[in-house]
């Protein structure tokens, strides 16, 4: 018995799938970029150019991380409209998700102890980072809240085709 699952329109997930794929695109240009940014701010603030390479690795390895999870969103999206979400291999991605998520924020802290260590910030810039990291924490949460959501789904629908 094949059941139709409710898909969202084909012209959303085109959208979505354009624009995961433009902000992948922005990463790369990102990672490109940053070393001759960093330069460049290094050469302006040479008081602080000894910060360089550690900022430097941070910036990097939070974009390499944010570029991960964009591959781990995109298949989903295709699997929603293709009705085969509901699979355990889903669950991995998910999982793979909050490890991004949960890496960043890792991260972020990294960077304002290195920041601080460095006496280079200000209250400013530790109150983004204290914003970042609330926010990626709440995106792992509710990320962790749609994963039960959809180990339930994917269990009930186990349970229903043994039924059938």
């Amino acid at each position: 018995m094949d059941l139709e699952l409710p898909r969202p329109p084909l012209t959303l997930v085109v959208i979505a799938e354009v624009l995961l794929g433009a902000l992948f695109i922005v990463g790369l240009g990102a990672l490109a970029l940053l070393p001759g940014v960093s330069a460049d701010v290094a050469a302006r603030l040479p008081e602080y150019a000894d910060l360089r390479g550690p900022l430097l690795a941070v910036a990097n390895a939070v974009t390499i991380l944010g570029l991960l999870a964009l591959t781990m969103v995109a298949p989903l999206v295709r699997r929603v409209y293709g009705g085969s979400v509901l699979t355990r291999s889903s669950l991995l991605r998910v999982d793979l998700l909050v490890a991004t998520l949960a890496g960043a924020v890792v991260l972020i802290v990294v960077g304002f102890f290195v920041i601080s260590n460095g006496q280079a910030g200000s209250p400013f810039v530790a109150l983004i980072q204290a914003m970042a990291c609330l926010t990626l924490l709440a995106l792992a949460c509710i990320t962790l809240v749609l994963r039960s959501l959809l180990k339930s789904a994917i269990l009930m629908r186990a349970e229903l085709d043994e039924v059938v």
